[in-house]
């Protein structure tokens, strides 16, 4: 495949002050991306605090910013949102020590951070990750860590050519159950793994959307950004996974995590054939996903399934990944893991006290990473893999029929309708 070249962004539109409801930390209007400043290596080497800035001030950003806020050798120098109201809480969070932005490109100009961690909506993830490589800064980024195929290939490209750690935010990689896990699928323990599953509940569906007028505080034009121009509704807003332009529902949501731990447990990313079926079966409308979906993947030894559908679950699991071997299967989500049949006198794997994810032990390897400049345990290249197979399934449903793959190529095998989703244009002016 062709890859995605990358370019240094347009630079960047100065905003009235009052747009933003007095918060600080503005810089200069940019004059387009300084490369690839040292001090993030030189600060690691010299054990100095890390200075960090986080984008994307929601959910997942507070998640990361609590659990930054805990560590000892971590400051977080900046903090951007393209909504105020989050801004504002963000600094209230550090105390007032962060410094405020809406446009993540002020971040970028300042020499003294040293990382970013991407916690934006889906449709950003690339842009901003490929900028703060070319910025010289180190990288975490939330999964999924692209909406094509292409894009996810551009940040490899760029982690590679300006040297650059770059984290992707498949956490379950740095749990304990998740790596024992692991071991015990890779032992031999199970017999020969012929069949693989990860499943969860169905997609949402919102209803109708009902455009509205922008709220205070917010900039819709950022938000969007590279994506096409609608108008503002508080069902894209607050449920952007549900429309494509944005994400791709819970198979790029969900996916990446459970369909990860499959490649890392089998040693094998790259599916061969791929197809799906789906559908919204209850009739509500609102979204652009199909409540229902089943995706069938050929690998070179075995087949995966991912699976979503109303009351689902395994061995009490509502959402999880399970090998199927000759002696045995294993199942695991992030309470524990599980190994049937009892006979085999694998014990369950340690239950833990949180569902939605531990970040402490992925931050302690990143900044681990950060200081070495070894590559991460979600390095950028797995989570491409990753990100990638969860595309291919959607794209798979798109084309109602069986797709062949290249992974090499990482194109479709005489079938250039289907290549035609690999990429898609961005919004003027943005690009890759």
């Amino acid at each position: 495949m062709k890859r995605a070249r990358v370019k240094c962004m347009t630079p960047a539109k100065r905003w009235n002050r009052r747009e933003f409801l007095g918060l600080i930390g503005y810089g200069t209007a940019a004059t387009g991306l300084h490369v690839a400043t040292a001090r993030s290596v030189e600060a690691a080497a010299a054990n100095e605090k890390i200075l960090v800035a986080v984008i994307g001030c929601g959910g997942m950003g507070n998640h990361h910013i609590d659990g930054l806020l805990a560590r000892t050798d971590v400051v977080i120098a900046a903090v951007c949102d393209v909504y105020a109201p989050r801004v504002e809480e963000a600094i209230k969070k550090t105390e007032g020590r962060a410094n405020g932005y809406k446009d993540y490109r002020r971040i970028l100009d300042r020499d003294d951070i040293d990382a970013i961690f991407i916690a934006t909506p889906d449709h950003w993830h690339t842009l901003i990750a490929i900028h703060g490589c070319q910025a010289g800064k180190d990288v975490y980024v939330e999964k999924p860590l692209s909406t094509t195929i292409a894009e996810g290939r551009a940040i490899v490209d760029a982690a590679r050519r300006y040297d650059r750690v770059v984290q992707v935010g498949t956490q379950q990689r740095s749990m304990p159950n998740f790596q024992k896990a692991v071991e015990i699928v890779r032992s031999g323990q199970l017999g020969t793994v012929t069949s693989t599953r990860a499943w969860i509940g169905p997609n949402g569906r919102m209803g109708y959307e009902t455009p509205q007028p922008v709220p205070d505080g917010l900039d819709w034009e950022m938000w969007l950004g590279p994506a096409p121009w609608v108008p503002y509704s508080p069902q894209r807003f607050g449920g952007f996974r549900a429309f494509h332009d944005y994400a791709g529902g819970e198979l790029t949501n969900w996916g990446p995590h459970l369909v990860d731990i499959v490649h890392w447990g089998m040693g094998q990313d790259r599916p061969l054939t791929i197809q799906a079926v789906g559908g919204s079966y209850t009739r509500l409308s609102g979204s652009d996903d199909h409540e229902t979906l089943e995706v069938a993947y050929e690998f070179d030894r075995f087949t995966m399934t991912w699976q979503q559908a109303h009351g689902l679950e395994y061995v009490g699991k509502t959402y999880g990944t399970m090998f199927r071997g000759t002696e045995a299967r294993l199942m695991i989500d992030r309470n524990s893991y599980v190994v049937l049949p009892e006979s085999k006198g694998i014990p369950e794997g340690k239950p833990t006290e949180y569902f939605w994810i531990d970040v402490a032990a992925h931050h302690d390897n990143f900044f681990e990473c950060m200081r070495t400049r070894k590559r991460p345990n979600a390095d950028i290249e797995i989570g491409h893999r990753s990100t990638s197979t969860c595309l291919l399934g959607n794209i798979a449903l798109a084309a109602k029929r069986k797709l062949v793959w290249d992974g090499e190529s990482e194109r479709f095998v005489s079938d250039e309708q289907a290549n035609r989703h690999l990429f898609r244009p961005y919004r003027a002016p943005w690009h890759l």
